[in-house]
């Protein structure tokens, strides 16, 4: 199927229905959980039992091989569109599998362990499929944190981590928003999931088994519960690495991968906590080539900074400072960029709110130019 089928199937551009395949494989999930809004049938399973099981929010797209099942759509249409629906052949959980999407884009599917290994010729998906590939993400995310040193592979622009919410924040209750169905009709919220049972269950079935369990179980059933929850607690700036992969990635064409990461291996100034205390949401700061760039990790737009402006937000940032100049320990932050930077603390204060403003981090619309 090309293009001109899948925009009349689904609703989408290929360049659209890309990017919600990307968005499945990582678990991202926009909107209300309470429903599905991407699924991916794996080939034989029975499309139209997820078409008519209540599963399905309004505009869902559903990945297919009978996509024609979910172009004719239920009898009548809920408010918001009925099913999208997207051609695709091969499969996903094995490592080595392809899957190709409208017979034009073809992801290739590895175990991480392959990582190091890989030869990366098109769109690839990295999954964890195992303890040991547990293991494997969570080195190289140590690795990173003490020494700056990255998966080159994961820098990748070409390359997908999937599976990344769970991983960083495994406790996380992720819902019903994207699903798997295998070819015997079991739905799980992963390709590595556990089963929550057969999709002509019915909706409030499933999510009654959902809501039984505790947490995200999108890989409950290649790492054990225990493993991932002790995983990501013992590194609570998991989210924080997660966020500067996908920087990392995003700046790869341009930069290539000599890229710094404040709060990985070190800081750009000195006296600082030397490990990430800043939430995952906070702006990153990273040094490529000579520039320092401020990165909002929201939307991943970038700002470029002179070294001055980059320490500045960096001592608010790693002191516990808010985007908000009135946060409540400002003034401690305020205090030792003025001692760093020979300011005084209410210049220290004025230009950290400027610059907060400048990024759009404090309310005001951004008035630099440039994204990421």
């Amino acid at each position: 199927m090309g293009d001109t089928a899948v925009q009349e199937y689904a609703g989408l551009t290929e360049a659209g229905a890309a990017e919600q395949l990307s968005a499945w494989f990582a678990g991202e999930v926009a909107g209300a959980r309470t429903a599905a809004h991407s699924v991916l049938v794996q080939s034989g399973g029975d499309v139209r039992a997820v078409v008519e099981s209540g599963l399905l929010a309004p505009g869902a797209c559903v990945f297919a091989a009978d996509a024609h099942v979910v172009a004719a759509g239920p009898a009548e249409l809920p408010e918001g569109g009925g099913p999208r629906a997207v051609e695709v052949e091969g499969g996903v959980e094995y490592s080595g599998d392809e899957l190709v999407m409208s017979g034009n884009l073809y992801v290739q599917v590895f175990d991480y362990g392959s990582l190091p290994y890989l030869s990366v010729a098109g769109p690839t998906v990295v999954r964890v499929t195992g303890p040991e590939d547990h293991e494997a993400f969570l080195d190289d995310a140590d690795r990173a944190l003490r020494d700056g040193v990255w998966s080159e592979g994961l820098a990748h622009p070409s390359v997908q981590l999937a599976d990344l919410t769970t991983l960083v924040s495994p406790t996380k209750d992720t819902g019903l928003g994207r699903l798997y169905v295998t070819a015997d009709g079991q739905v799980r919220t992963g390709v590595g999931g556990q089963d929550l049972g057969p999709v002509t269950a019915g909706a409030e079935a499933l999510r009654a088994a959902l809501d039984a369990g505790a947490g995200d179980p999108s890989l409950g059933s290649v790492v054990p519960d225990d493993v991932l929850r002790a995983g990501a607690a013992e590194r609570p700036w998991l989210g924080r690495y997660a966020k500067a992969l996908e920087v990392r990635r995003r700046l790869a064409p341009k930069y290539g991968t000599d890229v710094r990461v404040s709060g990985f291996g070190g800081r750009f100034t000195e006296g600082l906590p030397a490990h990430p205390v800043e939430s995952a949401d906070e702006v990153l700061l990273v040094e490529v080539l000579g520039d320092f760039l401020a990165v909002r990790t929201h939307d991943y737009r970038l700002f470029r900074l002179g070294k001055g402006s980059a320490r500045l937000l960096e001592i608010f940032s790693a002191l516990g400072a808010t985007s908000s100049p009135d946060a409540a320990n400002s003034t401690d932050a305020a205090a030792v960029a003025a001692r760093l930077l020979d300011m005084t603390d209410d210049e220290a204060r004025d230009a950290h709110a400027a610059l907060t403003a400048r990024l759009g981090l404090a309310g005001a619309p951004a008035t630099t130019t440039g994204g990421a």
